[in-house]
């Protein structure tokens, strides 16, 4: 059986739609987003729409585990700051390495001026490497199109 080589973009793999939630939040409002949009991140923003931080679902459980009251916290209190993003024409390799050489699981996708244009996870990578090996499939950058943003 042969397959047909297709041509796609980082972009092609990338959730697009990216939930987020504002700086001031609480807990409980950041854990209903995600149960809501079945992620296991969010992104915050601030006053003026800019990306500032990542809250995942195990930052959460973190701090449910030392026994403190999530009540007491805004999404600013735990959310990570320092979010490694690639370029729109990063190849799946480079993502994957990175994933290897970092104990991250999720990498932002920023387009040409910086802005957050998608989210890749490590476990879809993983999977994709696994069962790209049964197909003819060829990663070149496309140019992107966003329909909708959600920040």
């Amino acid at each position: 059986m042969q397959f047909e080589k297709r041509s796609f973009s980082i972009l092609d793999i990338a959730m697009r739609e990216i939930v987020t939630c504002n700086e001031d939040d609480s807990l409980s409002r950041v854990a209903q987003l995600m149960v809501d949009n079945w992620v296991s991140s969010v992104f915050v923003v601030n006053n003026e729409g800019n990306v500032v931080g990542i809250i995942t679902d195990g930052a959460i459980f973190r701090l449910i585990a030392r026994e403190e009251d999530p009540r007491q916290y805004k999404a600013k209190d735990i959310m990570f700051r320092d979010i490694i993003t690639v370029s729109e024409d990063t190849s799946i390799d480079e993502i994957k390495d990175l994933f290897e050489k970092t104990k991250i699981k999720r990498v932002g996708v920023v387009d040409k001026n910086g802005k957050l244009i998608g989210v890749i996870s490590k476990k879809w990578i993983d999977g994709f490497k696994r069962y790209a090996r049964y197909y003819n499939i060829e990663l070149q950058p496309t140019s992107p199109q966003i329909k909708s943003e959600r920040y």
